[in-house]
């Protein structure tokens, strides 16, 4: 391959670094950083009101008719519903990934429309609301009121009003609401003095209607030959409370008006009292924030952050800014520690490389491959529209080692032309870059291959393999053009000849520095007494493992740091000296020496070598069939949610006393910083004065001690809870780790009843099924929130009197409904937006079930009481009735017990259900469960199957053979079964009691399956490496067997210097803490794992397998010899046949 212009023009190759160096710069800054990509499916939610109805009515009036549209929409994944007994329907459709948001939300939107006409007027009146939900959270505020002086309508008003629109207008802000209510103009009726008036609510109602309203009586003057022309206007909608109390409602008979006021009380009061807030004990409202797709999501909130700091200076005194959630310190955190280990990769692979080159300029030209090839790879993220998050990130943490490869091949082709004793670098480069060319193109090729088949797989899963093998393929692709253009370049600029007779000049000049070697030696051989090289290598194992476990930090670890630092510049200044790289190659001499015997051996035994091969495909499919499976490990976010779940019926203000017990007991542990109480409202589904939501954010990572992390927090809450709070069930779990799924990370399983029978029976086999999930060991919890038996009234009218009495039922329900339920009046407008007027009894008047002796209802010109013409029964009923494509549902939230997996926990609750649910009842998964079980399939085995494919039809076209392939793809289960092994056994010392909640277990998870992925790639790259120079050897004429030999030996040194640089260069992942740790620790442990194991098992086993694919290769088709004249390798052979 000719690459002499590269080598011959050296500002050529730098130029194009450097460019390609710039560009990178310029996507770095420009690429988005978020913490995964997009993954979440497109969701899009329609919400109705039918105020006062229970959960029955608004399932039967409201969400049956719209699902019955809505359901079957293109695209359409599944469809989840829930009704409530304060009058809520809301639907939420998960549409496939890919689909466009926006397109979903018009063919929802225009399904809704269909189904306008049949639902209550009461409904369409308040309006039914299609949107497109954003799923990404970027932040939940909190406005809270330090000394207590205001009250919450004030609270929720100043940041509906003032701060919530100027969070909307800062750029990537999909949206941002409040947790609470607007204002509204509350009318409270007094039932007993409005009987004597013979009125009812619909009065009231008709009177805001005729006498609140906005007109256009028009102009005067208008075409009259006037000198001015006047707008007549009409005062329009009321605003302040005392014009509604002026409000004309009947003529008495005596000449004078009744008023509004007259029988009601008016005020400024809230659309729904069922919503409280506090944060830290004290009056707040919570506000969250979600991002715009593809937007920068640290920007953002570092913009919301400023904001609100600025905001925090002119807000009314007493009144405070809390941020209880934000996805940056999760985020930063985690690239911080993705960074902080791209870094002590890139020093440990340095150091590793130095050990092997024994020489600072061999060393800078892999040194300088890196940096090139990973900041140009951002340049590439940026046009096809990749973000920088934590999928990409570790695939460069992972492309150090194949970049560093490259790089080290091309160095080491150098040095060994200079060994057969070229007197000048440029030739040796030349000519070893003719050799090696071929090679660096056709293994790039392969590596680059083995990705391209993840970039069609669909779904979540898809979306992670996709951002991370292209980023990986993108990394290797520019490695490739930096070997074929940079790493030649320097090393003809860089390397010197080994023995050389130089003319005068070159001798003078080599003179001069002999003797400043000389005196460096002099200092060296000093040295060189006290550091021996064992004292050395222990030295720079210290210091390795300072660097992995984080004692160089002077803040954290003072004296250990000034420790570390010394030892390591004692190891450095060791390994610079002659007796250390002497020693060094003596022991690799040796080693060589006996690594030849040992190949032969199992060239010779090939029945070992064969039977190695086949155990150990035999142990990775068993290891692929027994290793727990799982998504995504759950992390250390530095949030925690909590759910209340109370007994039916319990008032608002004995719920509030209660999760004020919860809020001192979240508040005494010492690893919180602030906790969030909701009120009325929790996350796993409830709405009422039943439920309630804590959201607790713990203080940071550093902050925290070791025993102090997320697990070990809420195990420990979730305890004390259930021994100080017996009132209530409280469960606390952790935000899950892809936004836009669900609230908790558990298990989302939706029970459904496709019989459509009887709630009482659906919740008794529910509940039969859970006790039976919750005696498996891989279960902790399996828990519903669904309650049958909230305390309810059930109205019976009686018909036949109403007829004798002249009214109808719908004229008591809608007495009923004004008085008990509310009604949505009218509007007003204040503070420069519209609100609503609502009508409804004062709250004493409704108090308890005695209260409807004082309600009365209009038999034309007489009053009658309504309990004439109703009877009323005590009965239980639920509180919220959910479906689950179009079947009755109940949500369970199941947590796989510690040291167990989500994957093993499926299969738990797969194997319970069949075992135990009956005819007509069964179960969907939501959320990521749903995700994971469908990536758990075929899928991925496919994907795997399609990567060694593609790999076997290039390596067949490279090599014109269809035999010799099966000497590389062999090798390749040796490293996939080492990573199962380590992975295996780390899971089995996390599982250890005492460890459980520290390491906690791994699985074959998404960052497993990429390490697989990318070792795939990596093993037959050294693989390749191996048949390639023992192929060249075949055709120089060597026997096979020799040419193994003789082609492995002289790939030794490079494939143990790559694949150590590699293992020690992730050993940070593998020993990760903080936040991300469990990610990074499964992926650095499977990708050590595979590495170990692969590189040990593949030095010995490819030889071997290349002699015996060569052997029936050359069957087929003899040998067709290339050079007869083998003068040129003489001196190669020389060098390792010693």
């Amino acid at each position: 391959m000719k690459l002499d212009r590269f080598i011959n023009r050296p500002v050529l190759s730098t130029v194009i670094s450097i460019l390609i160096v710039i560009l990178g710069f310029i996507g770095l800054a420009t690429l988005p950083i978020t913490q995964y990509p997009d993954i979440a499916p497109p969701t899009v939610s329609v919400r109705a009101t039918y105020t006062g109805a229970n959960a029955q009515t608004v399932l039967n009036s409201v969400i049956a008719p719209l699902e019955d549209q809505i359901n079957g929409v293109e695209n359409m994944m599944y469809m989840t519903s829930n009704a409530s007994n304060s009058g809520s329907a809301d639907i939420s459709i998960y549409f496939k990934q890919g689909t466009d948001p926006d397109m979903a939300a018009v063919n929802v939107q225009n399904r809704v429309s269909m189904a306008q006409g049949l639902l209550p007027a009461e409904v369409t009146k308040v309006g039914v609301t299609t949107q497109k939900r954003q799923t990404s959270m970027l932040m939940i505020f909190s406005l809270y009121d330090e000394k207590d002086q205001y009250n919450i309508e004030f609270i929720e008003n100043y940041a509906n009003i003032n701060l919530i629109p100027e969070v909307k207008r800062v750029t990537g802000v999909g949206d941002a609401n409040v947790m609470g209510v607007d204002y509204s103009m509350r009318i409270w009726l007094k039932p007993d003095i409005m009987a004597q008036y013979k009125l009812i609510p619909n009065d009231v109602v008709a009177a805001l209607g005729e006498q609140n309203i906005e007109a256009a009586p028009g102009q005067l003057g208008e075409r009259g030959k006037q000198t001015f022309q006047y707008t007549l206007r009409y005062k329009g909608r009321l605003q302040q409370t005392s014009e509604f109390e002026d409000i004309v409602i009947k003529a008495l008979e005596n000449g004078e008006v009744l008023r509004l006021k007259d029988i009601a009380r008016i005020e400024l009061g809230r659309m729904t009292y069922s919503f409280n807030n506090t944060v830290n004990g004290h009056k707040a409202v919570s506000c969250i924030v979600y991002q715009m797709a593809g937007t920068n999501a640290t920007q953002t909130i570092s913009d919301i952050e400023a904001l609100l700091d600025d905001y925090a200076t002119q807000l009314p005194a007493g009144l405070k800014i809390n941020i209880a959630q934000s996805a940056n310190d999760f985020l930063f955190a985690s690239i911080h520690e993705v960074v902080k280990t791209l870094i002590e990769a890139f020093i440990l692979v340095f150091i590793v490389v130095y050990i092997f080159l024994q020489d600072m300029r061999s060393t800078l030209i892999p040194a300088i491959a890196i940096p090139v090839a990973l900041i140009a790879t951002f340049f590439v993220l940026k046009l096809i529209g990749f973000s920088i998050n934590l999928l990409t990130l570790s695939a460069m943490v992972l492309a150090i080692a194949i970049v560093v490869d490259d790089a080290i091949v091309v160095v080491e082709g150098v040095h060994a032309k200079l060994d057969q004793g070229y007197k000048s670098a440029r030739a040796a480069s030349i000519d070893a870059m003719h050799e090696l060319g071929g090679a660096i193109v056709s293994i790039t090729l392969v590596m680059m291959s083995v990705f391209v088949p993840v970039s069609f797989m669909g779904g979540t899963a898809g979306t992670f393999y996709r951002q991370f093998g292209l980023t990986m393929a993108i990394a290797i692709g520019f490695s490739a053009l930096n070997a074929l253009t940079l790493s030649p370049a320097l090393c003809a600029i860089f390397l010197k000849p080994h023995n050389t007779n130089a003319p005068l000049k070159e001798r003078v000049g080599t003179a001069t520095k002999e003797a400043r070697k000389i005196f460096i030696a002099r200092y060296a051989d000093s040295l060189g007494r006290l550091m021996r090289p064992g004292i050395t290598l222990l030295f720079t194992i210290i210091a390795i493992i300072g660097m992995i476990f984080g004692l160089f930090s002077f803040e954290n670890h003072p004296v250990l740091c000034v420790v570390m630092i010394v030892i390591s510049i004692l190891a450095l200044a060791g390994m610079t000296t002659d007796k250390f790289k002497n020693s060094f190659n003596d022991s690799y001499n040796s080693l060589l020496g006996k690594y030849k015997k040992q190949v032969l051996k199992f060239i010779q035994k090939k029945w070992l070598s064969g039977s190695i091969v086949v155990a150990s495909i035999a142990l990775l499919v068993v290891f692929m069939q027994t290793t727990p499976t799982g998504m995504v490990p759950n992390e250390d976010t530095g949030t925690i949610m909590g759910a209340v779940t109370l007994p039916p019926g319990t008032s608002q203000e004995r719920a509030q006393e209660i999760l004020n017990r919860v809020d001192s007991l979240v508040a005494s542990d010492p690893a919180v910083q602030s906790r969030t109480i909701i009120s009325g409202f929790s996350f796993i589904g409830g709405q009422g004065p039943s439920y309630g939501s804590v959201i607790i954010k713990l203080k940071n990572w550093e902050e925290r001690s070791t025993m102090q992390n997320s697990n070990i927090v809420y195990a420990t809450l979730f305890m004390r809870a259930q021994k100080v709070i017996k009132e209530a069930q409280v469960l606390f779990f952790a935000p899950p780790m892809i936004p836009g799924y669900s609230a908790s990370s558990d298990i989302e399983l939706n029970m459904q009843d496709k019989t459509g029978g009887d709630l009482n029976h659906f919740f008794d086999v529910v509940n039969a099924y859970t006790a039976e999930l919750e005696k498996r060991p891989e279960i902790n919890s399996a828990r519903t929130s669904f309650n049958p038996n909230f305390p309810q009234y059930l109205l019976n009218i009686d018909a036949a009197a109403c007829k004798k009495a002249g009214i109808s039922p719908s004229d008591i329900l809608t007495t009923l409904q004004g008085y008990y339920g509310g009604m949505y009046a009218s509007n007003f407008n204040s503070f420069g937006k519209m609100y609503r007027v609502m009508v409804q009894a004062e709250p004493d008047a409704t108090k308890n079930l005695e209260s409807l002796q004082s309600i009365k209802v209009r038999n034309g010109n007489e009053m009658a009481p309504i309990t004439q013409f109703v009877s009323i029964e005590k009965v239980y009923g639920p509180d919220i009735i959910s479906r689950f494509n179009l079947y009755t549902s109940m949500k369970v939230m199941v947590a796989p017990a510690s040291g167990y997996t989500s994957g093993q926990a499926l299969q738990a609750i797969a194997e319970v259900a069949q075992q135990n649910l009956p005819a007509g009842f069964g179960y969907e998964l939501g959320g990521m469960a749903r995700e994971e079980a469908e990536t758990s399939g075929s899928t991925t085995g496919l994907i795997f199957v399609l990567c060694f494919v593609f790999v076997y039809l290039l390596l067949s076209a490279q090599y014109e053979s269809y035999i010799l392939p099966l000497s590389v793809l062999l090798s390749i289960p040796f490293g996939l079964l080492g990573s199962f092994l380590f992975v295996n056994g780390a899971s089995a010392i996390g599982s250890i009691p005492a460890l459980k909640m520290i390491i906690g277990s791994m699985s074959n998870d998404i960052y497993m399956q990429i390490a697989l992925i990318m070792l795939m790639g990596l093993l037959a790259k050294n693989a390749i490496l191996i048949v390639e120079f023992a192929l060249d050897r075949r055709k120089m004429g060597m026997s096979i067997t020799w040419a193994a030999v003789l082609g492995a030996a002289a790939r030794l040194r490079p494939i143990l210097m790559t694949s150590m640089a590699m293992i020690v260069g992730l050993l940070p992942l593998m020993f990760a803490s903080g936040a991300g740790a469990n990610g990074n620790r499964t992926l650095g442990t499977s990708a050590i794992g595979g590495m170990l194991i692969g590189m040990i098992l593949q030095i010995f086993i490819v030889p071997a397998l290349f002699v015996a694919f060569q052997y029936l290769q050359e069957k087929f088709k003899p040998m067709e010899w290339e050079d007869v004249d083998n003068s040129d390798a003489e001196p190669e052979i020389e060098q390792y046949t010693k």
